[in-house]
């Protein structure tokens, strides 16, 4: 390798990008040699500039950083690799004890710099079988918890127990089955992110509801009743939201 390490940051948010971007400046012998916004662009600046190493986030609209993992595996060019995502403490050994790397978010300079100097220092290679374990583990079960943050620090939330979100500008409250309403310092469009590909379903710009717990929907009033133990609400949607909730229990 090289001695000055050439890094491809990969993450749906501009502003993560950029905050890795300006944190790896900070880093010796590093040079970003280039950022996207999926993975389809990630490739192509892969195959281009070949980086010694890739910054990837796990959870992407579309493809995720799974996608990119296989279409690495198939190319003449093998970066390594360091997860940059909110997946909780269990992911964390999951990967760490394959061959990848991984940097929980919100990422401190520490970390990134420990995970880089591990990168330098051993390298990185993995046969097929071991890297499709991986994913078939980490896609199968999904993250146990998920990490959200709050006004003190950050809380660990199990989707399972989320009844709905509901937006308030920059913050979305959580409502949870055992009846507490939590508020996080994240925005009800990143929550969304975080939730996908579950039983969560984006019932207008305001509420993104566990579809678990819906038990009716009303057409006339367009609103729909969420039960769950010993509390119930009822939640205004639009209609075409109606329709297209209609939709999914009719497949």
């Amino acid at each position: 390798m090289e001695d000055l390490l050439k890094i491809l940051v990969v993450d749906d948010e501009p502003e993560a990008r950029e905050l890795l971007k300006y944190m790896l400046q900070e880093s010796d012998g590093v040079s970003v040699i280039g950022t996207a916004g999926d993975v389809d662009e990630a490739f192509m600046l892969m195959k281009r500039e070949r980086p010694h190493l890739v910054l990837l986030d796990i959870q992407m609209p579309g493809k995720d950083g799974f996608n990119l993992i296989e279409q690495i595996q198939g190319s003449d060019h093998q970066p390594g690799v360091i997860f940059v995502s909110a997946y909780e403490h269990y992911a964390i050994q999951a990967i760490r004890n394959s061959v990848f790397d991984y940097i929980l978010k919100p990422v401190h300079q520490e970390e990134l710099d420990s995970a880089i100097l591990r990168f330098r220092t051993r390298g990185w290679k993995v046969q097929t079988q071991e890297l499709y374990q991986l994913i078939e583990t980490l896609r199968n079960n999904g993250p146990a918890r998920i990490k959200l943050n709050t006004r003190a620090g950050y809380m660990l939330i199990d989707p399972a127990e989320v009844v709905y979100c509901e937006a308030d500008g920059n913050y979305t409250y959580i409502q949870l089955t055992n009846g507490t309403r939590e508020i996080c310092t994240q925005n009800l469009g990143n929550i969304v992110k975080l939730f996908e590909g579950g039983t969560f379903f984006r019932a207008s710009r305001s509420y993104l509801l566990n579809l678990k717990y819906l038990s009716k929907v009303d057409r006339k009033n367009s609103n729909c009743l969420l039960e769950y133990p010993g509390d119930t609400c009822t939640i205004r949607i639009p209609a075409q939201k109606i329709k297209m909730l209609e939709s999914i229990f009719t497949r």
